[in-house]
């Protein structure tokens, strides 16, 4: 498990503090964090629960915003940025996958996948065309006008990744992709997720607790107590009983 060559960092936080509440009910979630992802690259985050991973990805979204310390993605600041500066940039830079998949019960496939593209301001033309190009890339073409509860669980997750990558965002983050999916559907999510990930202008970050998919990391980084504990290329170097 070998990252790319020569790539460019595409995500960088620096003395990363972020805490909840004051006084004796103060919950201290990220101790000076520091974290570096690739473009080209997919890398994991894993932990035991607790340690500060889901937080940590939500300050690298830039839906959380750190008492200390700086997050920079691809290029650009996004402490210091007004929430309406980091809503436009989420928009436009961002696509997100999670564990419960997300999906509206009352839109169609296709509308389900348009729903970024729409907030974008994209006319409705061009983003039902997108919308099934990228539908068809992740294997669910003849879909598209069906309910997201007429699907599997794991074409579920495959229209949630579409919707995240429809206006080519670059950074794909995952919060338990797989959690939901059984052995043979995550390791298919999975293969496309790193797929996906394989180019200089994107960069995808996934938080785990699923030791199967560790394989799929260029790198795994390991928190612990709110910190970045070492990085890893080789997955057998971790306790996954601790994780």
């Amino acid at each position: 498990m070998s990252t790319p060559a020569a790539h460019a960092v595409a995500v960088r936080t620096r003395g990363i503090d972020m805490f909840f509440g004051d006084g004796e009910t103060k919950v201290t979630a990220l101790k000076q964090a520091d974290f570096e992802a690739n473009r080209g690259e997919l890398i994991m985050l894993v932990g035991p629960s607790g340690c500060g991973k889901t937080t940590l990805l939500s300050v690298i979204a830039g839906t959380l915003t750190p008492q200390t310390g700086t997050v920079e993605v691809f290029g650009q600041r996004l402490d210091g940025l007004s929430q309406e500066e980091l809503t436009t940039f989420r928009r436009k830079h961002l696509g997100f996958v999670f564990q419960s998949f997300n999906l509206i019960p009352t839109l169609t496939v296709l509308e389900n996948v348009m729903v970024p593209l729409l907030i974008q301001g994209t006319a409705q033309a061009v983003a039902v065309a997108k919308a099934r190009a990228m539908l068809e890339k992740v294997g669910l073409k003849g879909r598209e006008e069906g309910r997201p509860n007429a699907l599997s669980g794991g074409q579920q997750q495959r229209v949630a990744i579409a919707r995240a990558l429809v206006h080519e965002p670059s950074l794909l983050i995952c919060d338990e992709p797989t959690s939901a999916l059984d052995k043979d559907t995550g390791a298919q999510i999975m293969q496309m997720v790193r797929d996906l990930s394989r180019s200089p202008e994107r960069c995808v970050v996934v938080v785990t607790h699923d030791h199967r998919i560790f394989r799929f990391a260029d790198r795994i980084a390991e928190m612990e107590d709110g910190r970045i504990r070492r990085v890893v290329e080789d997955a057998s170097l971790l306790d996954t009983n601790h994780l």
